[in-house]
């Protein structure tokens, strides 16, 4: 039972930083796309480049948010399972398909 505590708290503290993760990357993609919107109201092939650069930089915050939203969903789903059933009747019915 001592196992069974140790791995729920592993999930409890994933999922607690993949929350963080995905808050963080997305408030970053918000304050990348507002430089981009800046940047680009300027006539300056410079301040264009980086603008883009801030672009494409804001989607890929996005995509990591996503990704951590997914992964802390499974965390739970897990965390979930676990709270539900024995681990070990699980393992064994994973082993016999």
């Amino acid at each position: 039972m001592n196992r069974m505590h140790e791995i729920q708290n592993t999930l409890k503290y994933l999922h607690s930083e993949l929350n963080r993760l995905e808050t963080m990357a997305g408030t970053l993609s918000a304050v990348e796309e507002e430089h981009y919107l800046k940047l680009s109201n300027f006539d300056h092939s410079g301040l264009t480049d980086i603008a883009v650069e801030e672009q494409s930089a804001a989607r890929q915050l996005g995509t990591m948010k996503q990704m951590c939203l997914a992964m802390a969903q499974k965390v739970e789903e897990m965390k979930k399972s676990i709270e539900n059933g024995p681990l070990g009747e699980r393992a064994g019915v994973a082993e016999t398909h």
